[in-house]
């Protein structure tokens, strides 16, 4: 689900959020933490501040509908704001596919997005349903880390695997497509995914701006298993 803009494209990401992209450590979710990660990181081990328990580590499989599911590597050591920005990219990453798969009548996607975040992720959406096309198989998110904090915004960066999902014609029969989308094999089926997350008035943390990085960029690449 790439969405907007890459990442060697956008300078700053808006007011509260971090510049996106900088070069900075990167690690998959099964490689050793980078030297000097800092409180700002997600994956840091030790008790959260407010006491409530830290994430654990563990592959949740979540389902889209029948037949598509995503997979998602959830980090150890996340506190509960952490925790609570990260879902904010995972739930709006698979409210995407759930209303690819209802042929766009599940908007609830549209509740954890806005600005920019709002159109692109309408925009992908309306895509599928303008060509009257679905999705099967499973998609994985993995890799996941908060990778800076900024006041009110955050950004948050994860590898996405695409290369299990397949387009199929929507409805009943659900036959894929015959052309299938490169982004469905290697190498662009494989590629970083970054969002820029902003706590509203109400608390909640909503996904303000998407950027990506594809291959052949060296963070894509990092995101290869």
């Amino acid at each position: 689900m790439r969405m907007r803009a890459a990442l060697a494209a956008v300078v700053v990401l808006g007011a509260g959020c971090s510049a996106a992209g900088a070069e900075r450590p990167f690690r998959p979710a099964d490689g050793p933490p980078p030297a000097g990660a800092g409180s700002t990181a997600g994956g840091t081990a030790g008790p959260s501040a407010a006491g409530a328990p830290l994430s654990a580590a563990g592959v949740r499989t979540v389902p889209v509908a029948s037949g598509m599911s995503v997979d998602i590597e959830w980090p150890a050591g996340l506190d509960a704001e952490r925790q609570a920005m990260v879902g904010a990219f995972t739930d709006g990453y698979v409210g995407s596919w759930k209303a690819v798969a209802s042929g766009g009548t599940d908007t609830g996607y549209l509740s954890g997005v806005e600005d920019q975040a709002a159109r692109d992720a309408y925009t992908w959406v309306s895509r599928f349903v303008n060509r009257r096309e679905s999705a099967t198989g499973t998609a994985k998110v993995y890799g996941i880390r908060v990778a800076s904090v900024t006041g009110r915004g955050a950004e948050v960066d994860a590898c996405v695997d695409e290369t299990g999902v397949r387009v199929t014609e929507a409805g009943a029969a659900g036959r894929p497509v015959p052309s299938q989308p490169s982004w469905t094999r290697l190498p662009a089926g494989v590629y970083l995914q970054v969002a820029a997350v902003r706590r509203g008035d109400d608390g909640v943390w909503r996904v303000r701006a998407y950027l990506h990085a594809a291959y052949p960029s060296r963070r894509a690449k990092e995101c290869r298993r």
